[in-house]
């Protein structure tokens, strides 16, 4: 459980970085596969069951939220000050593991290379995405407006959507949830948020990215047990190019 705890301060850390996927670490930890059959399938097993895997995500998500919590104000300053120093670690951390995904499947076969070759694709689409729009993202903290204003709660349901969709890229291995915030112009916003304790946004964002997680998961799952080798090299391609990511925004 320790092992699990420490594994999931990783993957905190990384989605509050612009450009390295929280999925992505968590293939590499090698808890992707259980940890989104255990979100996917949650309201599905027995009582006895559910226990078990309540006490599985509430593991992963104190470490998670302990690996935001200590390391947003560290990564924002690293991220800012020495980029290319946390582009070679976190470069680092992913090359070395990407065999491991797909060890021991046929990589000969026409679909798993169909499959590669999509993942591959769409990752230098998302990356073409980034280049076009990310770094003209808005950086400045805009949330001062008064409770009863109908233009903040029109931004808390921004807040909200921007949370289910980095949600769905925190599961999806390869496509960085901060990034797609970064595009959205609202990661400055939530990683103030964040540093400074506001809660009553951090409560809309933290609720879309519940509802993402839980959706994703579920299909992620489905797609892991019944379509599995292709899956898997579909998720290859889409992390081999997520190095590339990691070094866009420099």
């Amino acid at each position: 459980m320790i092992k699990l705890f420490l594994k999931s301060i990783v993957i905190g850390v990384a989605n509050i970085i612009p450009g390295v996927s929280g999925g992505t670490l968590a293939v590499i930890l090698n808890i992707y596969d259980e940890l989104v059959e255990k979100i996917g399938n949650f309201l599905q097993v027995n009582f006895k069951t559910k226990i078990e895997y309540a006490k599985y995500l509430a593991i992963v998500a104190a470490g998670a939220g302990v690996g935001i919590l200590m390391f947003a104000n560290i990564i924002k300053y690293s991220v800012t000050n020495y980029p290319k120093a946390t582009s070679i670690v976190f470069s680092l951390l992913v090359l070395p593991s990407i065999p491991y995904i797909i060890k021991g499947l046929d990589y000969k076969k026409r679909k798993n290379i169909v499959s590669f070759l999509i993942g591959v694709l769409i990752m230098l689409i998302f990356i073409f995405l980034n280049i076009k729009y990310g770094k003209d993202s808005g950086s400045e903290v805009m949330y001062s407006l008064n409770n009863t204003s109908t233009f903040e709660n029109t931004y808390l349901i921004k807040l909200f959507v921007c949370g289910l969709v980095a949600a769905g890229a925190m599961i999806i291995p390869g496509i960085s949830g901060s990034l797609l915030l970064l595009m959205l112009g609202e990661y400055y916003n939530v990683v103030a948020f964040v540093s400074n304790f506001t809660i009553k946004p951090l409560i809309f964002v933290g609720l879309g990215v519940a509802s993402g997680i839980v959706i994703f998961s579920k299909m992620i799952d489905y797609l892991l047990k019944n379509y599995r080798e292709v899956t898997l090299f579909f998720i290859t391609g889409i992390v081999t190019m997520s190095v590339l990511q990691i070094w866009v925004n420099i």
